[in-house]
């Protein structure tokens, strides 16, 4: 994956389809005719949206999705039936929705069944159970603090819930940046869309529409975050082969692929081991990933990676994979020390000399022909370029 911090097509997926699932709801919420068409299923498509996602995050062991589909589900339910034990329990589910998604989106997935995702389910559970003992409860201290010391205005939450809910909606915009997942961009819709449905009043058609419409965003991002999971490269967040091989049958007219591999990759591994390897990798991988001239990079397999330019010919593509191979050759490597501490000593260590190597790869172009008019024949001949490249001492860039 660009490792640019803001791109165009990441921005658009950014805003899809959270952004679009919150316009339609409030698009139904302002046509009269459809809102009433759909007023008697409110409910149903509700908690039928937050079951949805909570079934497909335990399908796909996605905690986080679960727990937080689950969370929201309880706090709508609890809008209507807890109004009648008071304000305070509402007032509590309302300030605590906004910090559970916040929290279990900051920590690590570690599925549902395991140890963590046991204590999880322990913790949203005990919130539960103390949300409804407030309804017996006299705390006015903690009332005023849950109103933040006065009353909210009509259609708007008080302020100590738009204070938990301006800091959870930090923390996940903060995520989205940091991890760049799909499963991240969900969640921080699915908060939005709950912070619009917790504004309405309890019961209210509007309640369920978006409440309805943050279970669909949540039910989306996990299937977005599958996808994601298997056309992605895990190691170097580059697309895989399986997204290469969707997109060569798209390839037509003018274009280049260009195969490249990490020189002496084997011997490097076995000299400073896997783990050096692999930052090896990650390294090479977000070099290709700014390949300039519109390139695209995919992680063929092992250390191999491969470019694909579109509506490029493959003369016009050499100096791009040329620009790329002189950027990792000039590139200093250090190697972390095999006897680094796993955590930050108390003190702080003198500096040592820093041991550094040389990375370099080649690479071999291709583009179509008479000989090769298909794009896995234009693979196959870059390839066979980058195999001469090898054999012409490594280090270069060869035309098929």
């Amino acid at each position: 994956m660009a490792r640019d911090f803001i791109s165009v097509r990441w921005v658009v997926g950014l805003t899809t389809p959270g952004a679009w699932a919150l316009l339609a709801a409030w698009g139904l919420l302002q046509w009269e005719e459809a809102r009433a068409l759909a007023a008697p299923y409110d409910r149903f498509f509700c908690f039928g949206a937050l079951g949805a996602a909570a079934l497909l995050g335990w399908y796909y062991n996605r905690g986080r999705v679960f727990f937080v589909a689950v969370a929201a589900a309880l706090t709508v339910w609890g809008a209507d039936e807890l109004a009648a034990a008071g304000d305070l329990p509402r007032l509590a589910a309302v300030f605590l929705l906004p910090l559970n998604f916040a929290l279990l989106a900051w920590l690590q997935e570690r599925g549902i069944l395991s140890p963590r995702g046991l204590a999880k389910a322990a913790f949203v559970a005990a919130q539960v159970i103390a949300v409804v003992g407030l309804g017996a409860a006299k705390a006015e201290w903690l009332e005023s603090f849950l109103r933040g010391g006065r009353e909210s205005a009509a259609g708007s939450l008080p302020l100590a819930q738009q204070a938990a809910f301006a800091v959870a909606a930090i923390t996940l915009l903060a995520l989205v940046f940091r991890r760049r997942t799909k499963l991240e961009a969900g969640l921080l819709w699915g908060l939005v869309a709950m912070f619009l449905a917790l504004r309405q009043t309890a019961g209210s058609e509007a309640l369920y529409f978006y409440a309805g419409a943050g279970g669909v965003i949540l039910f989306y991002a996990v299937l977005e975050h599958g996808a994601e999971a298997a056309y992605r490269d895990e190691l170097t967040g580059l697309p895989g082969r399986r997204s290469l091989n969707e997109v060569l049958p798209q390839l037509g007219g003018s274009y280049a692929i260009a195969m490249c591999d990490v020189d002496h990759f084997k011997n490097f591994n076995d000299t400073y081991g896997h783990e050096a390897g692999d930052q090896v990798l990650r390294m090479v991988a977000a070099k290709l990933s700014q390949v300039p001239g519109g390139g695209r990079a995919f992680r063929y397999g092992g250390e191999e990676f491969t470019l694909v330019f579109a509506d490029r010919a493959a003369k016009e593509a050499l100096p791009l994979a040329e620009s790329v191979r002189a950027a990792i050759a000039t590139s200093e490597f250090v190697l972390r020390s095999p006897d680094r501490p796993k955590e930050k000593p108390q003190e702080k260590p003198q500096p040592g000399p820093k041991k550094t190597v040389t990375i370099t790869i080649s690479i071999g172009v291709a583009g179509p022909g008479k000989d090769r008019p298909t794009p896995e024949q234009v693979l196959d001949a870059a390839d066979e370029a980058l195999y001469f490249a090898k054999e012409s001492g490594r280090n270069c860039v060869k035309l098929a």
